[in-house]
Formats: C-alpha cells, structure tokens, sequence
C-alpha cells in the first residue's frame, strides 16, 4: 500500500514524462515493468554512445528527446533481443508498432522481428514479418533511398521471403518477386545465382509436368502383335 502510494505521488519526469510513455508504462504488470527497466538499464550500461542514464528513465528533466516513443520502445526491446530474451524482445517491439510512427520505422522494426523469428526458427512469424514489411515497402522506400544516399540497399524480409516461397514449392511466385527486386533497383547480391536456380526449378517442373501429360501408352504400354 505504501509503495503505491509512493508510487501515485512521486515526481514524473525522465524519459516517460518526456515522450508520454508515463499512462503506458503504468498499465503494465509489475513484471513487464521490471523487464522494461531491467533491458533500459543495460542499455546504459552496454551502450557508450547511448546518450541518457539509469536516471533519465523516469526522473529528472531530459531537454533533448533524441526518439520517438517507437523508437524508445524499439530500442529497449533490441536490447532484450540481443540478450536473448526473445519473449519479452518480441513484445516490446509489437508495442512499439502500436505506437505512432512512421513507415520507416516500422520497417527497422519489422527487421529486428524477422531476425529474432529466425532465431526462433519460427517459419510461420517469419513469413508474417516479411509480408508486412513487404506491405508497407512502398511508404517506406523513399526515406529508406535518402538514407543510402540515392540507393537501395539489402533488405532482408525481401530476400527472406523468396526463400520461404522456394521452400513452399512455390517457385514461380519466388522467381517474379527476385524480379521485382531487380525492377526496383534493390541491392540483390544474390540474383543471378537466385534466378538460375529457380529456373532450373521450373524447368524441373515443366518436365515432371509434361512426362505426367504423357502417361503411359493407351494400350498397356505394350506393342500390338
């Protein structure tokens, strides 16, 4: 009772205050709050060039907010990820997403996700991941083209998603998204080796295909005498 008390009448300020994280922040179990300190805590330890202190998370005054509340949110969860911690990783990232932000943004996040998927081995949340980043590319592309000043660089839930599809036997979908990727002028490293394989593929298809169509001879497959 004390301690909630304390709890109601202390001073807000800090991060939470800062990026009105303060209402979401209350609205957690004691657990997950335990868990955002703890992974915001070794972000100021493990992390030199991160520019706040164990403080400044929910005290004292912060004048230059240098996130948004996705990125704040995002950047926490990347620490749990990075110490393997892939259950709360993941649900820090999801509530960052349900925060205002923008697509690039989102597409940082949804990388984060396909990698801790990967991890997990998870098949199913790793096609998920790359279809929404896939989605919401066209919003993103721009800003994701100024940052690498004029290109586009890798991105992975693209070169991801091919592979899913190969590994679904879905080859032709595969092979028009590797052309895409080329339409686009997305860095591909891969393409050519990519696309011959999966030619190949189709190829391989085409024939079992056709060797189906051709069956066995109407007659038993016997000469007539």
């Amino acid at each position: 009772m004390i301690g909630r008390v304390f709890q109601i009448f202390r001073e807000k300020g800090g991060l939470l205050k800062a990026l009105d994280l303060w209402d979401w922040y209350e609205s957690l179990n004691t657990h997950q709050q335990k868990k955002v300190k703890k992974y915001y805590s070794l972000k100021v330890i493990k992390n030199l060039n991160f520019p706040y202190k164990a403080k400044h998370f929910d005290s004292g005054e912060v004048d230059k907010v240098l996130y948004t509340k996705r990125t704040f949110l995002a950047t926490i969860a990347q620490t749990a990820l990075l110490e393997g911690d892939y259950e709360t990783a993941e649900w820090l990232y999801n509530e960052a997403l349900k925060q205002e932000g923008t697509p690039y943004e989102a597409h940082l996040i949804y990388n984060d996700l396909l990698l801790l998927a990967q991890k997990l081995r998870d098949f199913e949340k790793m096609k998920k991941y790359c279809e929404e980043d896939i989605r919401i590319y066209p919003k993103y592309k721009e800003t994701l083209k100024e940052r690498w000043n004029g290109i586009l660089p890798q991105i992975n839930p693209f070169e991801v998603y091919v592979y899913l599809l190969e590994r679904e036997g879905k080859v032709k979908e595969a092979l028009e998204l590797v052309e895409f990727i080329k339409r686009e002028g997305i860095t591909y490293p891969y393409y050519e080796e990519v696309k011959e394989r999966l030619l190949r593929k189709l190829k391989d298809e085409g024939d079992k295909q056709g060797d189906k169509e051709g069956g066995e001879d109407p007659e038993g497959g016997e000469d007539n005498p």
